[in-house]
C-alpha cells in the first residue's frame, strides 16, 4: 500500500486541531484506528451483541467464533504454538499483572529472599506489579542499567543472575527510547541461570517482526490500542506448561468448570484467566489489527522518516536525543528528547496549537527520568500513516516553538 491509500483507511487524519490539519505523532502512546477496526468494532456492536461461550442461540455462537478467531490469529501473528497459549487481557497491564500476581500464588516457585531483575527503562507497568509481588513475598528487586546511550547493559547480567533470580523483567522495546533490546540474548542468559523471562511488548510488537519462540520469552504481553485495534484489549501469551501450572487470577463465570460448596475446579487454559464477560465487540478488532499491521510494514516512507529524523533534530541547539544506539537498526521510529531553556510540557502546548499532537512529560517511565537527570521529554513516534512531509512540518514547528520560548 502507498502512505496515502493508508491515510485514507484512517478518518480521524481528516481531523483538524485550531484549524489546522492534524499530524498526529503520539502512535507509542494509542494509535489510531483504520476502518477495518472500526466496521468490525461497529458490526460486534450493531449485529453480534451477545455473551460468548454460554448461550445456544446463533447471534451468541456467531460472537463467539469472532471472539476465538481472534485467538488463532493472535497466535499467527506472533508465532505462537497454539492458540491455547493466547490469553485475553484489557491490555498489556492486565497481561503483566496476572503474570506477577500468579507467579507469586504458584506453588513452590517463589520463596522469602529470591530476586527479580527489572531493566532501567522500564515502562511502569513492568515495574509495579513486579514491586508488588516483592513486597507481598519479601523478594528482592535488583535493576539491569542502561549506558549513556539507551542500550541495556547486557554484559551486566551475567553477574546479576544468581542462584536465587527467578524472573527477569524486560521491555522488547522502550517506549522512551525506542530502542529495540536483544531478547533473545537475554533469553539465553537467564534460561542459562533457571531464570524466566517476561517480556512487556508493547511496542515492539508493532514495530518488529515477533515470533515469540524466536524471542526465547515465557511470557509475552502487548496491547491492541498500540496496535490499531480498539482500545481495552490485549494479549497475554505464556508457554502452555507454565500457563497450566499458575493459578486463576480472577474467580467468576466462565473460568470453571465446576464449582461447589466443598471446593471448585477450573477450565483449561486459557479460559481459566478469562473470568467474567470479555470484551465482546473489542477483541474481534484484533484480527483486522493484525492484518493491517502486516500490509504495511516496513514502508519507504517510513525509513525516509528514520534517516530524516536524527539528523534534522541534531541541527537544533541544545536538544538532546535519547536513545542513540550503535546499531541504528534498532531503532524504531520513536524520539523522545529534550531542550536545553525548554520546558517539554510548553513546547507540546505550542506544537498543539499547530496541530501537532505529541507526548510530554515522564511517559510512565520515572525512573528511566531520574537516571538521565530530567523531569520529562518530549516525544514524536511515528506510524505508517505518518509522511516525510509531516515530519519536516514537525521539525520546524518545533524550532518555532523553541524560539518563542526563548525569546
Amino acid at each position: 500500500m502507498t502512505v496515502a491509500e493508508i491515510r485514507s483507511q484512517f478518518p480521524q487524519l481528516n481531523e483538524k486541531v485550531y484549524g489546522k490539519p492534524l499530524v498526529y505523532l503520539d502512535n507509542a502512546a494509542t494509535s489510531l484506528r483504520p476502518l477495518s477496526v472500526i466496521r468490525k468494532w461497529d458490526e460486534m456492536s450493531s449485529a453480534l451483541s451477545a455473551n460468548l461461550h454460554r448461550a445456544v442461540h446463533a447471534i451468541a455462537n456467531r460472537a463467539t467464533e469472532e471472539f476465538e478467531s481472534s485467538r488463532q490469529a493472535a497466535a499467527d501473528f506472533i508465532g505462537a504454538g497454539s492458540a491455547e497459549e493466547i490469553v485475553f487481557t484489557s491490555g498489556a497491564t492486565q497481561g503483566l499483572n496476572l503474570v506477577a500476581f500468579c507467579l507469586g500464588e504458584m506453588k513452590g516457585f517463589l520463596k522469602e529472599g529470591d530476586e527479580i531483575i527489572i531493566g532501567e527503562a522500564e515502562h511502569h507497568s513492568n515495574i509495579l506489579p513486579w514491586q508488588f509481588l516483592a513486597q507481598r513475598k519479601g523478594l528482592t528487586i535488583k535493576v539491569l542499567p542502561v549506558n549513556d546511550r539507551g542500550e541495556l547493559r547486557i554484559k551486566e547480567l551475567p553477574s546479576l543472575l544468581g542462584p536465587r533470580t527467578r524472573v527477569c523483567c524486560i521491555a522488547q522495546v522502550s517506549n522512551v527510547l525506542g530502542i529495540e533490546n536483544p531478547v533473545s540474548e537475554i533469553a539465553a542468559h537467564c534460561h542459562e541461570k533457571g531464570c524466566l523471562l517476561v517480556v512487556d511488548g508493547a511496542q515492539g510488537v508493532v514495530h518488529c517482526k515477533t515470533s515469540v519462540g524466536a524471542l526465547g520469552a515465557d511470557f509475552y504481553a502487548f496491547s491492541g490500542h498500540k496496535l490499531y485495534a480498539a482500545p481495552g484489549t490485549g494479549v497475554l501469551w505464556g508457554r502452555r506448561d507454565l500457563l497450566e501450572q499458575l493459578p486463576p487470577y480472577m474467580g467468576g463465570g466462565e473460568m470453571i468448570n465446576t464449582v461447589k460448596w466443598s471446593g471448585s475446579t477450573f477450565a483449561p487454559v486459557p479460559h481459566k484467566f478469562e473470568a467474567g464477560t470479555q470484551n465482546m465487540a473489542g477483541i474481534p478488532t484484533l484480527k483486522p489489527a493484525f492484518a493491517f499491521a502486516q500490509n504495511s510494514a516496513h514502508l519507504p516512507e517510513t525509513e525516509r522518516i528514520m534517516a530524516f529524523m536524527p539528523e534534522a533534530l541534531s541541527r537544533i541547539g541544545g536538544l538532546r536525543l535519547y536513545g542513540t544506539p550503535t546499531d541504528v537498526s534498532a531503532r524504531i521510529p520513536l524520539f523522545s528528547f529534550t531542550i536545553e531553556g525548554a520546558h517539554h510540557e510548553d513546547l507540546a502546548l505550542i506544537l498543539d496549537k499547530m496541530g501537532i499532537a505529541v507526548r510530554s512529560g515522564q511517559m510512565c517511565a520515572e525512573p528511566l527520568m531520574d537516571r538521565f537527570g530530567v523531569t520529562g521529554m518530549l516525544r514524536a513516534s511515528f506510524a505508517p500513516y505518518n509522511t516525510l512531509e509531516e515530519a519536516e512540518y514537525f521539525v520546524e514547528s518545533l524550532k518555532r516553538a523553541v524560539k518563542m520560548l526563548k525569546d
